[in-house]
């Protein structure tokens, strides 16, 4: 380090050493002067800052507003479907909770699977699931949703496609057929579909009853178990009406599920065949020894 260095080092090292043996007020007058004396750089370069900001914001031409405009409508729009979309999967979620719920709960052998598709000119006589040979699924299978604290029937399997598909017959066709009651009463019948307008739920016909059965408007109508296809106790309806006949009555009755929104159900499976008991070889015999 040369001389003329260490002679303007040690001028400075004194400086701060006087100016620190100063008063407080002393030392605030010294601050003040030096503010004085650079205050005219400090107004230059807000004055130049405050020139760069202005320049930035001009008045925006009205093809750039309408582009903004474009922007933020786009943005909105993705927000919407991105709100859409996780209130989808929410009530997904909330869904399959339920059914998972149900499923701890019910006493049976039961297996979820969900609904892929339907034929929109036959919506309400069959839909196909998931599920298949390869999940112990088998023809006559009884098919249930939650409803309430009940458990609500919505068919039987028809047809098992394949190790990972089969086909429901919904009760709401005519050709699924299911032993019923009244709750609480020994009046029985056999309950079943009927063809209805492709925009309307079709309600549900219950045949052969007694003409002094007790089938008053809202009573609930359950399987009765009779058969051993369907077990006892699926909730299937309400009455609407009652038709007396010659020889017998008919109730109308308003199916218990919502056929229209079908989209996670449960299959009861069959209980396993022991190798002393053999495999039964006739379906009746099947659903006798799966009750």
């Amino acid at each position: 380090m040369s001389r003329l260095n260490i002679v303007f080092l040690t001028i400075f090292v004194g400086l701060l050493v006087w100016i620190t043996l100063f008063q407080p007020s002393v030392i605030s007058q010294i601050q003040n002067g030096v503010m004085v004396a650079f205050r005219p750089f400090i107004n230059a370069s807000s004055a130049v800052e405050t020139g760069v900001l202005e320049a930035g914001t001009e008045p925006l031409s009205p093809a750039q507003l309408r582009y903004l405009v474009d922007e933020l409508e786009r943005e909105r729009d993705r927000l919407k479907l991105e709100v859409i979309q996780l209130d989808e999967l929410m009530e997904e979620n909330n869904h399959l909770r339920r059914a998972l719920v149900y499923k701890e709960k019910v006493p049976r052998s039961v297996i979820a699977a969900r609904v892929m598709s339907r034929k929109p000119l036959t919506w309400y006589n069959t839909l196909m699931i998931n599920k298949g040979s390869a999940d112990g699924i088998q023809v006559d299978s009884p098919v249930i949703v939650p409803v309430g604290e009940e458990a609500g029937l919505v068919g039987k399997i028809s047809e098992v496609v394949g190790e990972h598909s089969a086909v429901v017959l919904l009760l709401t066709d005519e050709m699924c057929q299911v032993s019923a009651k009244f709750e609480n009463s020994q009046d029985q019948g056999i309950l079943n579909g009927q063809r209805g307008a492709l925009k309307r739920m079709p309600n549900l016909q219950l045949r052969y009853l007694s003409k002094e059965a007790d089938a008053a408007a809202g009573r609930r109508v359950f399987s009765s178990g009779a058969g051993g296809l369907f077990p006892p106790d699926l909730l299937l309806g309400k009455v609407i009406t009652l038709e007396i006949g010659a020889i017998d009555a008919t109730a109308t009755v308003a199916p218990a599920v919502n056929f229209e929104e079908l989209l996670d159900v449960f299959v009861i499976l069959p209980k396993p065949v022991s190798p002393e008991a053999g495999t039964p070889d006739d379906p009746e015999a099947v659903a006798k020894e799966n009750e």
